[in-house]
């Protein structure tokens, strides 16, 4: 009797999931939200940015776009806003292609665009960004 109880219990939780309720996490839309610089590895040994930097971020929207923030400590004037950079992102099935875009200047004129392009995969929950040949950052989502 009371096996017959307990399966009656169980029955209704077993149907009250549709398949509506399943969210599916795809690999090229889990970069989307905020990233946050976390860590650096520098010939595979790790540290950790300062408060300041760490306010600095790459935001991720859904249709491919979005900002990377930097945030520099200057002994004079504290931790102040270095750089707002628009970026486009895609993801090519192994890796996310990031590319940010910023404005050169020679003598204070603007006069040309630079494009910086980054290749990133998502591990251990970090957004892990080689940057040069031995030194990656490492970006935390919020």
């Amino acid at each position: 009797m009371k096996k017959l109880i307990l399966l009656l219990l169980f029955i209704p939780i077993v149907f009250s999931c549709s398949k509506d309720d399943l969210v599916e996490i795809k690999p090229d839309n889990q970069i989307v939200g905020k990233w946050h610089f976390n860590t650096y590895t520098i010939d595979n040994v790790d540290a950790v940015y300062d408060e300041c930097k760490q306010k600095g971020y790459f935001l991720f929207l859904n249709d491919g776009t979005g900002q990377e923030v930097i945030y520099f400590n200057n002994s004079t004037y504290g931790c102040k806003l270095d750089s707002t950079k628009n970026l486009k992102w895609s993801f090519n099935g192994t890796e996310y292609d990031i590319k940010t875009f910023s404005g050169g200047s020679y003598a204070g004129v603007s006069s040309f665009g630079i494009t910086y392009q980054y290749f990133g995969k998502i591990s251990d929950e970090f957004l892990k960004i080689p940057v040069v040949y031995n030194e990656t950052i490492n970006l935390k989502k919020e």
